[in-house]
């Protein structure tokens, strides 16, 4: 009766959920009750020793300095910078803000992760410009929420290591296979901005450029854009060390944070009181983030204990139908769970049901992940429940909810074409991993 123990333990989970409990706390009520009924109370000695045994995983060294690095560089004040200097950079074209939304979110996303970080940033600072200068609302709300979810996507982001971690994958390859299907998202948004505005130019009646803009001087130029080189030495500390071999992705993190500090310097906002909220802020994130990871790990175990994993093991094997449409199966039921659901609980709770049955059905580990990361995170900007739509009205409280439901409506559908293009042509995301040293 392994479905039993598994419909049990979902719905219970569900349960919780819907009684507004922080998500750790759900996952720790289930494992203690579990393990209480199923081993007994000596059992519970299991769980404190598998929540030690995982959370001194080496591996896990890189959470916390990449949250740390995160935090760095939202409270150096570089993004603001980051905005200006890409405004300037770009120059007056069609479509020139929409662009700057997906590139920006990008930008932030290869330097930190943060989803929610990069959505409150953008909807105080680049969507009251866009609007502006005469940018659609709608179209302006659709861009800055579809880019803000390549920042889990595009390395490094805290959710991979998460995800990689969970599935037993190389933290450095899946870190690498982000990249492929980031960059293949972002130019899926930025061509349907531009063919909207093809279409209809009133959508961008200024050609993104300020009325007051005017020319610059090569000098002046050059001074605008000058944060991008700090900023994209830090990428190269966190991914470039990474990619060439020189650093695990642990070292590359370390060197990030001690970067992002002197870059604090440079921008003249360093100070002990910025490095004690930093720090606190990366504490307080770091602790809520492995507690959840060691109770997924002891859900797992739990689920081997039962006889539940051998029970999925045996039922894929026995299955007659084609291995893409269970693929398909498993990607619709991400993608509705996350509708309902926050993407980090989905992504724990299904990362020890899939892991025996893509094993059995033969799917390249390291692609399936990364089209399981890509699933949720458009979980972020789909409604009903999506919160990364939240964050954004919290940033942009004159928006009315309504309008966010239909601004994102548009780029989910985009995104699907993403999906299909990487489902169709996997060496989209294997490539870059398959040169790692």
């Amino acid at each position: 009766m392994w479905w039993l123990t598994l419909l049990v333990m979902f719905s219970a989970m569900l349960a919780m959920f819907a009684s507004g409990l922080p998500l750790f706390a759900c996952f720790m009520i289930r494992n203690v009750v579990a393990v209480i009924y199923f081993v007994g109370p000596n059992g519970l000695g299991l769980f404190v020793n598998s929540m030690l045994d995982t959370t001194t995983v080496e591996a896990f060294v890189a959470v916390p300095m990449f949250i740390l690095l995160g935090e760095l560089m939202f409270r150096t004040g570089g993004v603001s910078l980051l905005f200006k200097a890409f405004d300037t950079l770009i120059g007056v074209i069609r479509g020139r803000l929409y662009f700057i939304a997906v590139v920006v979110a990008a930008f932030i996303g290869a330097i930190s992760g943060s989803t929610m970080a990069s959505v409150s940033v953008l909807g105080r600072f680049v969507y009251p410009t866009m609007v502006e200068r005469g940018c659609d609302r709608r179209l302006a709300v659709g861009t800055i929420l579809a880019g803000a979810t390549l920042d889990a996507i595009i390395p490094p982001s805290v959710v991979a290591i998460i995800l990689a971690t969970l599935a037993n994958l190389s933290i450095q390859k899946f870190l690498l296979a982000g990249i492929g299907p980031g960059l293949l998202l972002a130019g899926c948004y930025m061509a349907y901005a531009l063919v909207r505005v093809l279409i209809n130019p009133k959508l961008d009646s200024h050609g993104g450029a300020a009325v007051e803009d005017t020319p610059m001087d090569a000098r002046a130029r050059f001074k605008t854009i000058l944060p991008i080189i700090p900023l994209s030495g830090i990428i190269f500390l966190t991914l470039g060390l990474v990619m060439l071999g020189i650093a695990q992705p642990t070292e590359a993190a370390a060197v990030g944070v001690v970067g992002a500090i002197l870059m604090s310097f440079l921008f003249g906002t360093f100070s002990f009181k910025m490095i004690g909220q930093t720090l606190y802020g990366a504490a307080i994130t770091t602790g809520t983030v492995l507690f959840i990871i060691a109770s997924s790990r002891l859900f797992t175990q739990l689920l081997a204990y039962t006889g539940a994993t051998q029970g999925l093991i045996e039922f894929a094997s026995g299955l007659t139908v084609d291995p893409w449409l269970v693929y398909l199966v498993m990607m619709v039921a991400v993608f509705i769970l996350c509708m309902f659901i926050d993407q980090l609980a989905v992504m724990l709770i299904l990362v020890p049901v899939y892991s025996p049955i893509i094993e059995q059905l033969g799917f390249d580990p390291l692609w399936f992940w990364m089209m399981l990361l890509i699933n949720l995170m458009f979980g972020g900007i789909t409604p009903p429940l999506g919160y990364t739509m939240f964050v954004f009205k919290s940033a942009a409280p004159d928006v009315p909810m309504s309008e966010i439901y239909k601004a994102v409506i548009p780029m989910i559908l985009v995104a699907m074409v993403g999906v299909v293009i990487l489902t169709f042509v996997p060496e989209i995301v294997t490539f870059l991993p398959s040169l790692a040293r």
